[in-house]
């Protein structure tokens, strides 16, 4: 009795292509311009090559991460579409995730490196210690300031942005201030961008 071969299928093409092309244009870089997950590498050759910095652009589809982008800035502004968790308005510039809930998740450690600290990888006792000396270094003071124009702006140990406006009024935690809010203060003094550029906010 002879063998029985299963059934052969032919499997169908499709006219048209799957998935962003490659760019040959961008073979000797080893990487294609896409927008899903930005990253450094990618920001150093946009420095380097025009081409590859365009053809990238033209893939993000918002302006403002570009922008984000090429500063170096961890995080942009997106009115036009809030947070359904809770309801920010600052995006991961990396992926365009919920910077505020990216922040919530990663705890104390992540706001100790936006403050320049090295993170703490020990036990929970020690994350502890060290969040109790950051918070009493900030009641003693210590601050990092630093002045954009006629906005004063203070980093805390802790994170804490604290911002001076040119008639006198205080924000002391800037993370409190709703998003619309902060980009309306972008728009009237445009050194509140630097501001927050420094201050790895946008």
């Amino acid at each position: 009795m002879g063998r029985i071969f299963p059934k052969e299928f032919p499997i169908s093409g499709s006219s048209r292509p799957h998935g962003p092309q490659a760019d040959v244009r961008f073979a000797l870089h080893q990487r294609q311009p896409r927008a899903d997950k930005l990253d450094a590498a990618q920001r150093e050759i946009c420095r380097a090559d025009p081409a590859f910095a365009e053809a990238l652009r033209k893939r993000v589809k918002d302006p403002r991460r570009f922008a984000a982008f090429v500063a170096g800035a961890a995080a942009y502004i997106r009115l036009g579409e809030p947070c359904g968790t809770c309801g920010g308005f600052r995006r991961r510039t990396r992926d365009r995730a919920c910077y505020t809930c990216h922040l919530a998740r990663s705890g104390a450690n992540f706001e100790r490196m936006k403050a320049g600290i090295a993170p703490v990888v020990g036990r929970s006792r020690d994350s502890h210690l060290d969040l109790l000396a950051r918070q009493r270094a900030e009641r003693d003071g210590e601050c990092i300031e630093k002045q954009f124009g006629q906005v004063v702006v203070r980093r805390f140990p802790t994170g804490r942005l604290e911002v001076q406006f040119p008639d006198g009024h205080v924000e002391h935690d800037l993370s409190k201030t709703q998003g619309e809010h902060v980009w309306r203060l972008m728009e009237m003094l445009p050194e509140m961008k630097d501001a927050l550029v420094w201050a790895g906010w946008f």
